[in-house]
């Protein structure tokens, strides 16, 4: 019984978290989801759908990624690039499957990529 309560507790607290991550993908709409389409409606449904479980393991990863990084620092004798690696790869990346994503319009990256100063790099946008 008390397995099952920590389970539930558990789900609640991914579904709250989860809920602080949703209106970031409802701003980032598409033309067909504005116009009112079917298809667009759709595409809506469908990418908010995926993106419940799909943003709960991402945001599950961010966070042991940020313990991990932050026990990284420590234990590499306060090596901030080594911790920074790990934080970039965990912790940035896609949280929000969008339309787009469904699309094949835009890449989905659940590890995050580090440029070459260092930072974090957003994604390229897609050639046609």
């Amino acid at each position: 019984m008390q397995t099952m309560m920590k389970g539930l507790v558990v789900l609640l607290v991914l579904a709250l978290v989860h809920l602080a991550v949703i209106p970031i993908g409802h701003a980032q709409g598409t033309e067909d989801a504005a116009s009112g389409s079917a298809q667009g409606a759709g595409l809506q449904a469908a990418s908010w759908l995926v993106t419940l479980p799909y943003g709960a393991a991402k945001v599950c990863f961010a966070i042991l990624g940020g313990v991990t990084g932050g026990l990284t620092y420590v234990f590499s004798g306060g090596n901030l690039d080594a911790a920074k690696s790990v934080w970039h790869t965990s912790v940035y990346g896609t949280y929000v499957i969008t339309p787009e994503h469904l699309q094949g319009d835009r890449p989905v990256r659940f590890l995050g990529v580090a440029s070459e100063s260092g930072g974090a790099a957003m994604p390229a946008a897609p050639t046609k």
